[in-house]
């Protein structure tokens, strides 16, 4: 970990003062609120702000230059806690640990083990890394490397950061805004992904050098036979087509194409500068290495030529598709010429191995092995999503499917005609033509992965993950098609588990399927059984708690049916896509904490005594997650600490209660799950979070915030459920309050304190449950959330307005309260804030009588100075809204449609159409732009230049400062969603 990092200067004493004078003042309001009962000391600090505003001893200036320093100070403090997070950053220090967990493995009791022992510990995959285009980008590429790059104490080439290159991340940092990268598209995501991916391949190579020289040590005589292929690196960046109908497969395919181009050049120039480093090779090692050269050259030439047809082709154009039939042409004609597969690179370097004597040159070629060996001809491995509902679209027809294929009154029926299709599928070959006519999306999918497959690389297996698995009858019609277009040895079906049934049924789907024949002659063929687990659905719809515990117990479930089943050769993957922040499964205290919080011990050991054979996968969704991959040193830190989760053996939580007193632990878990479910279904929490909703924030990512569905009967905008997982935790942040992780955990503490109390104290595994919550809570404020409600309460602006002298300012406030009275949010929002907060209370209590870790005080104090400076600036907005001219509904909006916008923070869209409606002309013209001159010069008042400078532009302003404060919040709280 780096040195205490000292912020430099934001640029303005005088924000740095008043954040001093505010802060101090939100202490005394709360030392004061006990003699006030119903005081809230946000919303009163808040109110102070107005005052100072409306009297002109404050100005919007000034907030937003306090904005600004809050916004440096928190992106210091974001980076000190990334650095403690990961813990040892110094890239020597972790040569070191990694050289001692390496010996570790090569010894047992003392003595060296047998290499053939050894071989096989490294040279078996037990740990992916998953890259996800998730919407958590907060910062743009170059704040997020210059943060990560504090937290390291190092630059973006590892060389220590001295005073001057720290304070020119700071200056940097203090000058530029703090939001997500201007286009933040899809092929941006792709971008940063290339980056963060590139990192992590670095990071693994350098730990496989140790791993080597090691193994040189031990096993002088074999070490050159070593493949390691400990960790992979996959991405769906590109390829996660679930709920999303803006990637076309032309682009899918654009994507994949980047990505082995990127690593077909990466191995090229890894050649090169093997050969530049190590002179007098010989004439048969020259000769082979050349080889290896020009064959990469060659498809490095190749693939850049069809990255550049599938950057333009449009499918729905037809001059696309003649780009498309002609490229087509070119692959399929210089098919003979085409490096498809990774195993003919590999046997040129098994040949040059054999040809040189030298044994630093052979480390060299044994790391370019073992990258082509584990990833093939790309930077990483390929996953692709798809959403149940689309493989039951593609199929419905062929078995005649109605409704659910789950319906009890059909289901056997329905596997019974699935089966009679597996039993009679001929494999099927297709084309580019074969894409550009089908109009399935399950179907199109599966040609694209054969063309992927068949022209591209077959070295590896593309995985094909399906969300809202809860039917065996789901992955049988994926094998269908897999087993029609030819590839059903080379994708791994994976469904996911993150509803509530399908956690609760998942072991059972899967016990299902291995009874079904092809799928257990398919998972036998393919030596593995994948599926998936997700944190983020399952914690909206459950609680972060239950839903981490019934991930562990299905996981338990699992084991026991792989092991029953009797699988030789088998082992199971399960693929975990929980996210960086606790609302999506992340632990905080530490990166140890956040693998053990989801591949347990327990787990861990109960496979070892079932003798299951197990691969650990977990993702880094967007911004959040690449942040761990944007400065090499984080990146090793990284790799070091899951090498060190991953290859200790012998683990066993037996002797942790947790798992003895499954009574207890069920019904408190069935507690909180119940308050969970009930909040979801709750039209009024519904309206709680879209009052504000995504306005509260910058865009952060591609995919769109809501779900998109087929039939727009389907969507009720007041439903929670509507909202994604990641955009419903980052409004909760926002709103003070991460529902999700803590509600329902004080009714269950307080529904039986002793055995809480008791089994705290006792079960590590449960304080590290009950640690997420703690430290939700710690930034947690249900003062916050009561005076964001209370800015929609009606009678609050009556009570504002009745103590006001200024005739303007109380007509402007009793306009709101006519305004928000019809709409009725504040008593809506009311009922289930008065829900979460009595709970909130309990939770303290129970946390304190625990002794669990409190919050931060100065991260609580900087968050809530943050809410009371935004509750500001949304006051701003609303009364400057107030004064928006009378205009008639002939603009396809009435003005209280517009108003109602505004209320709901909708600012900038409803100041565009008030830009349309209330135009600004210019009124200096030259006369011979319009060919004839005139005298007339329209005056001020009549181009509405002064409701352009004195209303719409500053609402866009304020609504502006709205977003970056959300940043600034971020940044204490450590993450985004």
């Amino acid at each position: 970990m780096p040195d205490t990092i000292v912020p430099a200067p934001s640029g303005s004493s005088d924000a740095a003062a008043l954040a001093v004078e505010l802060l101090s003042l939100l202490r005394d309001y709360r030392e004061r609120e006990g003699e006030y009962s119903l005081a809230n000391p946000i919303r009163h600090l808040s109110m102070t702000l107005s005052r100072r505003l409306q009297e002109g001893t404050l100005t919007p200036g000034a907030l937003e230059g306090l904005v600004a320093h809050l916004t440096l100070e928190g992106f210091v403090g974001r980076a000190q806690r990334l650095g403690r997070y990961v813990g040892e950053t110094r890239a020597a220090a972790n040569d070191g640990r990694l050289r001692r967990l390496f010996d570790d493995v090569a010894h047992a009791d003392g003595a060296v083990v047998d290499f053939e022992i050894f071989r096989t510990r490294i040279e078996r995959e037990v740990f992916g890394i998953v890259f996800t285009a998730h919407p958590t980008f907060n910062l743009t590429g170059a704040l997020m490397r210059d943060l990560a790059n504090l937290a390291a104490g190092s630059d973006g080439d590892g060389r220590p950061l001295d005073a001057a290159g720290r304070d020119a991340i700071l200056r940097r940092a203090a000058e530029t805004e703090h939001r997500p990268d201007a286009d933040l598209s899809l092929a941006r995501e792709h971008a940063l992904s290339i980056e963060a991916i590139g990192r992590e391949r670095a990071a693994v190579a350098r730990a496989y050098r140790i791993l080597l020289e090691v193994a040189r040590t031990r096993y002088p005589a074999q070490w050159r036979n070593l493949t390691p292929r400990l960790l992979t690196v996959a991405s769906w960046v590109g390829y996660d087509l679930d709920g999303r109908s803006d990637i076309r497969w032309t682009d899918t395919l654009h994507k994949r194409l980047i990505v082995q181009s990127v690593q077909l050049s990466h191995y090229l120039e890894r050649v090169r500068a093997i050969r530049a480093g190590h002179a007098g090779l010989g004439a048969d090692l020259g000769e082979t290495l050349d080889l290896l050269q020009s064959r990469l050259a060659l498809a490095v030439t190749q693939i850049e030529e069809e990255v550049a047809v599938f950057a333009a082709a449009d499918p729905g154009r037809r001059e696309g598709r003649a780009a498309i039939a002609a490229i087509s042409r070119r692959v399929f004609e210089g098919r003979s010429l085409r490096t498809t597969s990774s195993a003919d690179l590999v046997a040129i370097i098994d040949r040059a191995l054999a040809r040189t004597p030298d044994d630093d040159l052979a480390t060299d070629l044994l790391l370019l092995r073992a990258e082509l060996a584990t990833h093939g001809l790309g930077q990483s491995h390929t996953h692709v999503r798809i959403n149940a509902t689309q493989i039951h679209n593609a199929i419905r027809k062929a078995v005649g499917l109605v409704g659910d294929p789950n319906d009890p009154r059909y289901r056997q029926s329905n596997l019974n005609r699935l089966n009679a299709l597996l039993e009679g599928a001929a494999p099927q070959t297709v084309n580019f033509g074969s894409l550009l006519g089908e109009r399935t999306s399950a179907k199109q999918l599966f040609m694209l992965l054969a063309q992927m497959l068949k022209h591209n690389d077959s070295s590896v297996a593309i995985r094909f993950l399906i969300a809202e698995s809860e039917s065996a009858f789901t992955c049988l019609a994926a094998l269908y098609y897999a087993r029609l277009f030819g590839i059903e040895d080379k994708i791994d079906i994976s469904p996911l588990f993150e509803t509530e049934k399908a956690l609760e049924g998942g072991s059972r789907i899967v016990e299902q399927l291995l009874r079904n024949p092809h799928y257990r002659k398919y998972v036998l063929g393919r030596g593995r059984l994948c599926v998936q687990t997700g944190f983020s659905d399952a914690g909206r719809y459950l609680g972060q708690t239950p839903a981490s515990a019934s991930i562990e117990r299905l996981r338990l479930r699992l084991i026991k049916v792989v092991a029953e089943a009797e699988l030789p050769g088998v082992e199971l993957v399960i693929f975990d896509t929980h996210g960086e922040s606790v609302g999506r499964g992340a632990h905080p205290a530490d990166f140890g904490d956040r693998l053990s919080t989801i591949d347990t011990p327990a787990t861990r050991g109960f496979m070892e005594a079932k003798g299951v054979a197990f691969k650990q996968e977990v993702s880094f969704q967007g911004g959040d997650g690449f942040l761990f991959f944007s400065n090499p040193d984080i990146a090793y830190a990284v790799v070091t600490r899951i090498l060190e989760h991953v290859m200790p053996a012998g683990r066993d939580s037996a002797d942790d209660p947790f798992y003895d007193e499954a009574d207890y632990v069920r019904e408190f878990f069935t507690t909180v799950k119940a308050f969970q479910v009930r909040l979801m279904g709750d039209r009024d929490y519904g309206a709680l979070l879209s009052a504000f909703g995504a306005n509260l924030l910058f865009p952060s990512g591609s995919r769109s915030l809501k779900r998109q569905h087929d039939d727009a009967a389907e969507r009720d905008q007041t439903m929670p459920s509507q909202l994604r997982a990641i955009p419903h935790n980052a409004v909760l942040m926002q709103l003070g309050l991460l529902a999700n992780s803590v509600g329902g955990v004080g009714a269950a503490i307080m529904k039986d304190p002793e055995p809480f109390r008791s089994l705290y104290g006792r079960s590590r595994r449960f304080r590290q449950l009950i640690g997420m919550v703690s430290y939700a809570a710690g930034i947690s404020d249900p003062r916050a959330m009561q005076a964001y409600v209370g800015a929609l309460d009606p009678g609050i602006w009556v009570t504002r307005a009745s103590r006001e002298t200024d005739r303007a300012l109380v007509d402007r406030m009793l306009g709101l309260a006519r305004h928000m009275e019809p709409m009725a949010m504040h008593e809506r929002q009311g009922r289930v804030f008065r829900a979460l907060h009595t709970d909130f209370i309990l939770l303290r209590e129970g946390l304190q009588d625990v002794g669990a870790p409190g919050p931060d005080p100065e991260v609580r104090d900087a968050i809530a100075l943050l809410h009371a400076v935004r509750l500001t600036v949304i006051h701003e907005i609303f009364l400057t809204a107030m004064a928006i001219p009378e205009f008639s509904s002939r603009h396809a909006v009435t003005p209280q449609q517009l108003i109602a916008r505004v209320l709901h923070l909708d600012a900038p869209s409803a100041v565009d159409l008030l830009e349309e409606i209330f135009p600004l002309t210019e009124d200096q013209v030259a006369a011979e732009s319009w060919g004839e001159p005139a005298t007339y010069r329209s005056e001020d008042g009549q181009n509405y230049r002064i409701e352009h400078e004195t209303i719409f532009r500053p609402m866009r302003r304020l609504h502006h400062l709205v977003c970056r404060i959300s940043t600034a919040v971020a940044h204490r709280a450590g993450f985004f969603g």
